[in-house]
């Protein structure tokens, strides 16, 4: 009872968000299909009529062409549109349902999705819950797959009203044989379907050494090593567990086509059996007997189309199923980031007090810190790679929360209006930047999407990034293609090349605080220092943040605040700290030699 319920509250589940999708491309091709389905029932009349006159004609001699010509005529137009219907209607159900609800689901799949916090991502069970989820086409299985389960229900009954009004036997033997179809699909289906959950835990392991001799990084390892022998033999143990999955289905679904058609052989040798015998005994004309022949014909080729419906619906209601406790398991708070935020304290931007973090709820990776940082401040945020700068980050935009502690933003409690003033308030530059499959003209412009067009600020972000030297390189100037994925004429880039780029889109931003997390990793000493002047230039007035785990660039910042395995270790000017004569000072008498080995090599860009 309770799979049952489970699966009717996801079908109005689903009914209800396909309405609100699109209400018209549910009804209107539902009715279309309804009025097709019964047209086998209303051929079989014109038939019945046709050949009654005919046989008449050829027993007794008396009838004339005109008695049957109209009869004639409307069974071909009829049959006509049958077979068409036939070839088109399923068909055409599906393409006009996967456009309007395939499409319409996912984009509901990623508002909702956009509410997962960065922390829920992380976690390895929660992604597959994620991925078992994505990518299906349940709403728009569900929909056409439904209206044509309803409809060759309709054509069905049709069918046999009119069997009753012929032979109450052959009536009972038709309902009968379309029961026992459905319960057989019935007990089959659950075999159907894959466990998606339980296939991409197993498939996990296959699938990566499949798809890591098409990855860059991976092949070069493999060729250079020697690793083809080893990693095929690994694919093949991990795919040998997937492939007694794939068996198992295939015998599942012979079995039961198998038993589809004994089924009908059945039913259709038992109907003939019974009309000859009715027919030879002076119970039944010809007429009827051809008649009941094509119905039986028709009725199994809709009772087919009701079982490969009935088993298409219960794997999308599966997957439906899962996609809508997943989704209604998602806070749904996006709608308040739009709610007016008001500052409480204008000269303290960002105010922490005790606060601490752990992504797993077990092992802290920022401990009891304790700062502010006021308005107009520049901030230099330095400390070895793995001391916890980048999560610091994080908390502060509101990707995450707070294990432990207090944490505002102009003085304000982090709450959903607080992460929309964020989003309205603050620019950045992530170390894990993203280049887009896109022109240099948008993977700068989305920085700023209202001067996506402006050429003139593009460019000018273009300088301050350190990128335009790049762009004079590409015959098609701004409008160069990024990547090769998606088209032939892309182009690679290099690390550091990237990472100009993605800094040029940083500039494009005009927020009155700016974060810069590790905007020249992938540069020189010299080229980073010449990149965070750039940066320094660019922020004059704005509140910011300047992180890297170089420590040559902090003399910029105002302030310097300086992590050390998730704790606040300093905080002052370089020269206090210099004076200070601990961590920082270590880290920059320990880099100056960089400098210096740099200055004597020139700028490199990786």
């Amino acid at each position: 009872m309770n799979k049952f319920k489970e699966k009717y509250d996801t079908m109005v589940w689903a009914v209800k968000l396909a309405l609100r999708i699109n209400a018209k491309i549910f009804f209107v091709p539902g009715v279309i299909s309804v009025v097709i389905s019964v047209l086998p029932a209303v051929a079989l009349y014109f038939n019945r009529e046709a050949v009654a006159v005919l046989s008449a004609y050829i027993t007794t001699g008396v009838g004339e062409f005109a008695d049957v010509r109209f009869a004639i005529l409307a069974l071909g137009i009829v049959l006509t549109l049958v077979g068409l219907s036939n070839r088109l209607n399923r068909d055409m159900l599906n393409m006009l349902m996967h456009d309007s609800y395939y499409y319409g689901m996912f984009e509901h799949q990623m508002d909702c999705y956009e509410n997962i916090s960065l922390k829920a991502r992380m976690n390895s069970k929660f992604q597959d819950e994620l991925y078992s989820t994505m990518w299906r086409q349940g709403l728009s299985n569900v929909m056409s797959e439904g209206l044509m389960f309803v409809s060759q229900l309709a054509g069905a009954a049709a069918l046999l009203v009119v069997a009753l009004q012929v032979s109450g036997v052959i009536f009972f033997v038709s309902l009968l044989y379309i029961i026992a179809i459905l319960v057989l699909t019935l007990a089959f289906a659950d075999k159907f379907f894959w466990d998606s959950k339980e296939y991409n835990k197993i498939s996990r392991l296959q699938k990566h050494y499949q798809d890591s001799s098409m990855s860059q990084g991976v092949a070069k390892e493999m060729r250079v090593y020697g690793l083809k022998d080893e990693v095929l033999l690994r694919w093949e143990k991990a795919y040998s567990v997937v492939e007694k999955l794939h068996i198992k289905r295939a015998k599942d679904k012979a079995w039961f086509s198998f038993a589809l058609s004994i089924g009908f052989y059945v039913f259709i040798i038992g109907m003939i059996g019974y009309s000859i015998l009715q027919v030879a005994n002076g119970y039944m004309t010809v007429d009827v007997f051809i008649m009941l022949y094509v119905l039986g014909l028709n009725l199994n080729r809709m009772t087919q189309t009701l079982s490969d419906c009935f088993v298409a619906i219960d794997d999308a209601i599966y997957f439906l199923t899962i996609q809508r406790k997943f989704i209604q398991s998602i806070p749904d708070n996006v709608k308040d980031w739009e709610e007016g935020f008001v500052p409480t304290d204008e000269n303290i931007v960002f105010d922490a007090k005790n606060m601490c973090f752990s992504y797993d709820d077990e092992k802290e990776v920022l401990h009891d810190l304790t700062f502010s940082i006021k308005k107009g401040e520049t901030i230099a945020l330095v400390g070895l790679n793995g001391s916890g700068k980048s999560t610091l980050v994080k908390l502060l935009i509101g990707l995450f929360e707070p294990t432990k502690g207090d944490l505002r933003f102009y003085g304000n409690p982090y709450d959903d209006k607080t992460r929309g003033g964020i989003m309205k308030r603050v620019g950045m530059f992530f170390q894990d930047f993203h280049i887009f499959h896109a022109s240099i003209r948008e993977n700068v412009g989305f920085g700023d999407l209202k001067n996506l067009g402006d050429e003139e600020k593009i460019r000018l972000a273009l300088e301050k990034g350190g990128a335009t030297h790049i762009v004079e390189r590409f015959e098609k100037g701004l409008e160069q293609w990024l990547e090769k994925y998606v088209k032939h004429d892309g182009v690679w880039l290099s690390g550091g090349e990237k990472q100009r780029f993605a800094v040029s889109r940083a500039h494009m931003s005009s927020k009155e605080v700016q974060i810069f997390d590790e905007p020249a990793a992938a540069l020189d000493p010299i080229a980073e220092m010449k990149q965070f002047q750039a940066i320094h230039e660019k922020i004059q007035g704005s509140t910011a943040i300047l992180i890297s785990h170089r420590v040559g660039f902090a003399r910029l910042a105002d302030r310097i605040l300086v992590l050390d395995e998730g704790r606040l270790a300093e905080d002052g000017t370089h020269e206090e700290l210099m004076n200070k004569n601990g961590i920082y000072a270590n880290f920059f008498y320990e880099q100056a030699q960089w400098y210096q080995q740099s200055s004597e090599g020139g700028e490199a860009d990786e």
